[in-house]
């Protein structure tokens, strides 16, 4: 294989693994442990939350230790092994354990506890070492999309391995075995294949220089801002769509069907965005791939239960639409990190997204948990029997909510000026 290609490869396949535990965690859990377990939509509304405000302390932390600490496997790539043992230890009590339904909440609360702190390690090292392979801007953009790519594959194998399945129980022991498998051996690839950019000496970073830069420069402003609101928009379909498949489709035998529809759509549309990236502007790419979503999902306020057809167009255009919106943004950040660095004379890609991640991670579980707090307060029933009304909130949640986050983040992003916009060559 080209060594062009080599270390990109075996960097982004650790998305792979980091798919097989956030699409269960923030798609299958929330509905496994309130249908099994009894637990509450409001305890688990209110879990997801405060493990964010955990996200929020560590996050920065980490991104600022991974900018000014070194070590002999990397100033990068150390905290993606330190991470390793968090994880699987996380992962295997939350997916993969024997429960006894007197103890479910609190052996809940401690896995996902051990299991925040694990990611809170791996991510922004792991995004900061991603945005420092290339500095090239068309390349720069093929590396997001094979990460994405990868993250798209390990949430179709999430979803294949929920659908064939008996129970929840058993598939969400499947995914932690594969995860406890596959994540160790990317990670130890990338020690040993992906080599970390030569850092020249230079100032120290801080957190609130970055949060700073942040608030006075407006071009960051306006991105990070879209990153919320696009993420809380995207985190509700997520949490949402197996109750919504099963109770308002009323097609539970579905749910891992239509879900791999969504997804191998969002596979088989990266090479489209990797060629397309080639002749626009990321921004404007992004905002295209917003309004489509947004025009899309108008269709699920015509659905009912014998409109299985017409979901599945749904989930095809929006998986369509969600590589580009999960890949660009990243991608945008990267570039906006080569002007910060101009300027200031220091790598702060570490603490930048250690922020980005606050906010994606942030976003999309409060809207998450707000949806599931919004559900206990409906009086919905994730065991059945709901009346029309409730289903009608619950449709207007699935869609309406989504459709108008999006709006802001379509506003700001819409010309956008990006310093390093190119023009095509042949």
């Amino acid at each position: 294989m080209n060594n062009n290609y080599l270390a990109p490869l075996i960097y982004s396949s650790n998305a792979l693994s980091l798919a097989l535990i956030i699409f269960p965690l923030f798609v299958f859990v929330g509905e496994h442990y309130a249908s099994q377990f009894g637990i509450s939509l409001l305890g688990i509304g209110l879990i997801f939350i405060l493990v964010r405000l955990l996200d929020g302390l560590l996050d920065p932390l980490v991104g600022l230790a991974s900018d000014n600490l070194n070590f002999p496997v990397g100033k990068r790539k150390f905290w993606l092994l330190i991470s390793l043992p968090f994880t699987l230890v996380g992962v295997w009590g939350l997916f993969g354990s024997n429960l006894d339904g007197a103890f479910a909440f609190q052996y809940f609360v401690f896995n996902i506890v051990l299991l925040t702190i694990g990611l809170s390690l791996f991510t922004p090292p792991f995004y900061s070492l991603g945005a420092e392979l290339s500095e090239k801007y068309v390349e720069r953009s093929r590396i997001t999309f094979f990460r994405e790519g990868f993250f798209l594959l390990g949430t179709i194998l999430a979803a294949l391995l929920y659908a064939l399945a008996e129970g929840s129980t058993q598939a969400l022991k499947n995914i932690a075995i594969v995860i406890c498998i596959c994540h160790p051996v990317t990670i130890v690839a990338s020690i040993f294949f992906v080599r970390e950019k030569d850092m020249v000496p230079q100032n120290k970073s801080g957190i609130f220089s970055v949060v700073t830069t942040i608030l006075v420069d407006r071009k960051l402003k306006y991105f990070f801002l879209s990153q919320f609101f696009n993420a809380a928009a995207n985190g509700i379909p997520g949490a949402l769509f197996a109750f919504f498949v099963i109770h308002k489709l009323q097609r539970e035998d579905l749910v891992g069907v239509l879900m791999l529809i969504y997804l191998v759509s969002g596979v088989l549309a990266v090479p489209l965005w990797i060629n397309v990236s080639r002749f626009f502007k990321k921004s404007n790419l992004w905002c295209f791939s917003m309004f489509l979503s947004m025009s899309v999902f108008l269709l699920v306020f015509f659905l009912d239960k014998e409109s299985i057809f017409l979901f599945s167009i749904v989930c095809i255009f929006t998986g369509v639409c969600v590589s580009a919106d999960s890949a660009l943004p990243t991608s945008i950040q990267a570039d906006l990190l080569d002007e910060d660095f101009n300027k200031m004379k220091s790598n702060r890609s570490g603490t930048f997204f250690s922020i980005l991640s606050i906010i994606n991670k942030s976003a999309a579980a409060f809207s998450g948990g707000f949806v599931l707090l919004f559900l206990y307060v409906i009086d919905f029933d994730p065991l059945g029997g709901n009346p029309e009304e409730v289903l009608f909130w619950l449709t207007c949640l699935y869609a309406a909510a989504p459709i108008t986050l999006k709006v802001l983040p379509l506003v700001l992003m819409f010309g956008y000026s990006e310093k390093n916009t190119h023009k095509p060559t042949s």
